[in-house]
């Protein structure tokens, strides 16, 4: 039980800071996602069993994209889906998915230096809904952003 409950003389106030950003409230949504992350780290037997989970399923989004590649409709969207929930758990395939946002980030500086009107401008938006999707998918999953020639151990 709470402590403002079982002593009668505790004040309670109302909180004075400012108001709450977007950022905190992004931050507060996954709250309960780092948790349920740390608990299952915490224990080798349920982290084993999440970690082949988590390969399982992002091994099977890969390959139903890669079958919807030649169909029409959004199979590289499912490959990357699936190459980021693999990436939540699998230090390599978060490499993957950082060295392909390189690539995208470059192939769309070119396309805004010497394409043409409509392309630049999805270039502008494709970049920027990239960085957006990547940096949700660093706070949903709790994959921090690697910083350069640091040594990282893996999981």
């Amino acid at each position: 039980m709470d402590d403002t409950h079982e002593r009668p003389d505790a004040v309670v106030r109302a909180d004075t800071t400012a108001p709450e950003t977007d950022a905190d409230d992004r931050h507060r949504r996954f709250r309960w996602f780092r948790r349920m992350r740390a608990w299952i780290h915490a224990r080798p037997g349920v982290h084993l069993f999440y970690k082949v989970l988590v390969g399982i399923v992002g091994g099977l989004v890969v390959v139903i994209g890669l079958i919807l590649v030649p169909l029409p409709g959004p199979g590289w969207l499912v490959v990357f889906i699936g190459l980021t929930i693999l990436a939540s758990e699998f230090h390599f395939f978060h490499r993957i998915i950082t060295w392909l946002r390189a690539q995208l980030h470059r192939f769309w500086d070119w396309a805004k230096a010497h394409g043409p009107q409509w392309l630049r401008k999805a270039a502008d938006r494709g970049k920027a809904d990239v960085d957006a999707a990547h940096a949700d998918a660093h706070r949903s999953t709790g994959v921090r952003a690697q910083r350069p020639n640091r040594a990282r151990p893996g999981h």
